[in-house]
C-alpha cells in the first residue's frame, strides 16, 4: 500500500466567520479522499467545543493538535505564538505539507525552520495590513519564502500580485448552491419580518470594526423617516455594546433587531428583501456569494477586494464608497425590489456564482499540490 503524505492545516484561532468555513470545508473534505494522513493544528479543539461545535464538525479522520484548557490565554498575540510553538513541535517530528489559513508569517518561519512545504491562503486585501514600505517589503520577504500562495478572487490575485510582485493561484471557496436553497426553506416562526410589509433589510457580520455598521444604521436611520423599514442584523463581536448603544440613542430600537449568529441564516435571507453589506475591506465575503445563490438584492460598499467582483462592477448589485451613508440612503431609498432593472441584477450576480464556484473543492485543491 502506497504510503499516505502528511497534510497539516493551520488555523490557531477559529471564530464565526467565511474565512473559518471554508478552511474546515477543505479539511473535512481532503480527509475524505484518504490519500492523506490530515492533521489540524488550532487553539481550540473545535469538536468538544460547546459553540463551535454546534456550528462546524471536523471529520473524525483529522487529528486536532490544540492548546489544553489549563493553559488557556484569553490575549490573542499569546494564542497566536502558544498555536504555533504546538505547530512548531509538530513539525519537528513530522515531516509534512502545512496548510495555512491564518497568521501565515508565523507558519512559513515554522516551515522553513523544519524544512517542510507551505502553502498560504491570502483572502484580505494587501492595503488592510501593509501601511508603509517596511512592512511591505518583510511580508514580500516571508510570502517569497511560500511554495504555493492562494487567494480567493481574481480582484485579489491583482492586488496581491501588484503588491508583492509573486504569482498567486486563484482558488475559490466551496459554494454548495444547492444546500443554500435547501437551508433558506427552512419555516421559522420570525414575527419582525413575517407579514411586513415595508422594506426588510439584512445584515450578516461580526459586530467589528471592519464590518461598518454604524454606516448601515447611519443610512437606515435616515430611511425610516421616508420610507416603512425594518433592519435585522445578524452577528456578535466586539463592537455589540458600541452598536446597542447607537440604536438606542437614535430611538431606532422598534425597527432593528440584532441577534446572534446561528449556523442558518439563509432562511432570514428568504425572508428579507435586501442585503446591504457595509464592509471597510473584504475578501470574497461568502455572505454576498450565498445571499446571490437565493436571488436576492445586494447592495455592498465597494471595498476592496471581492463584491466588485461579485456584483460584476455593478451589474449585479448596486455599490457605493465605503462609509459614504448619503449615498446608501440614496440607494435604499430608491429601490425597487421589483422593477426590471433589479430582476436582471439579481440574475447576472447568480449566474456568477453559478458558473465560478463549486461544491467540492478538493479537486481544484489536488491540482494546486502537483503545481510544486
Amino acid at each position: 500500500m502506497m504510503n499516505k503524505k502528511n497534510l497539516t492545516f493551520f488555523f490557531p484561532t477559529i471564530g464565526v466567520g467565511g474565512n473559518e468555513k471554508n478552511f474546515i470545508t477543505l479539511v473535512n473534505g481532503v480527509a475524505k479522499i484518504n490519500k492523506f494522513n490530515v492533521s489540524m493544528v488550532t487553539y481550540r479543539n473545535i469538536n468538544k467545543d460547546k459553540k463551535l461545535s454546534k456550528i462546524y464538525k471536523i471529520n473524525t479522520k483529522v487529528k486536532i493538535y490544540n492548546a489544553t484548557n489549563s493553559m488557556e490565554v484569553k490575549k490573542g498575540i499569546l494564542k497566536y505564538l502558544h498555536t504555533t510553538i504546538i505547530l512548531l513541535f509538530f513539525c519537528v517530528k513530522n515531516k509534512t505539507t502545512i496548510v495555512s489559513f491564518q497568521k501565515n508569517l508565523m507558519a512559513i518561519i515554522v516551515a522553513k525552520l523544519t524544512n517542510n512545504k507551505i502553502i498560504i491562503r491570502l483572502c484580505n486585501d494587501p492595503s488592510y495590513y501593509i501601511k508603509n514600505n517596511l512592512t511591505k517589503n518583510i511580508f514580500s520577504l516571508f510570502y517569497s519564502l511560500a511554495n504555493i500562495i492562494l487567494v480567493n478572487s481574481k480582484d485579489l490575485k491583482k492586488e496581491t500580485e501588484k503588491y508583492f510582485n509573486l504569482n498567486c493561484i486563484v482558488f475559490r471557496q466551496s459554494l454548495n448552491i444547492d444546500q443554500i436553497k435547501k437551508k433558506a426553506k427552512v419555516k421559522i416562526n420570525f414575527n419582525f419580518f413575517t407579514n411586513y410589509k415595508g422594506l426588510k433589510i439584512i445584515n450578516i457580520g461580526h459586530l467589528a470594526d471592519q464590518k461598518d455598521h454604524i454606516t448601515l444604521l447611519n443610512a437606515f436611520s435616515n430611511l425610516i423617516k421616508v420610507r416603512n423599514s425594518r433592519l435585522l442584523i445578524i452577528g456578535e463581536g466586539p463592537n455589540k455594546q458600541y452598536v446597542d448603544n447607537f440604536i438606542k440613542k437614535n430611538k431606532l430600537s422598534d425597527c432593528v433587531k440584532i441577534i446572534p449568529f446561528n449556523s442558518n441564516p439563509f432562511t432570514y435571507v428568504r425572508l428579507s428583501d435586501v442585503k446591504v453589506l457595509t464592509s471597510k475591506y473584504e475578501g470574497n465575503p461568502n455572505i454576498l456569494l450565498e445571499t446571490a445563490c437565493l436571488k436576492k438584492t445586494i447592495i455592498s460598499s465597494n471595498c476592496k477586494v471581492g463584491p466588485n467582483e461579485i456584483l460584476q462592477n455593478g451589474k449585479g448589485g448596486s455599490l457605493f464608497k465605503v462609509g459614504d451613508h448619503r449615498k446608501l440612503l440614496s440607494i435604499l431609498k430608491n429601490l425597487n425590489i421589483n422593477s426590471k432593472s433589479n430582476k436582471k441584477m439579481i440574475e447576472i450576480s447568480y449566474k456568477y456564482v453559478k458558473s465560478n464556484f463549486k461544491v467540492d473543492i478538493c479537486q481544484p485543491f489536488m491540482k494546486v499540490l502537483k503545481i510544486d
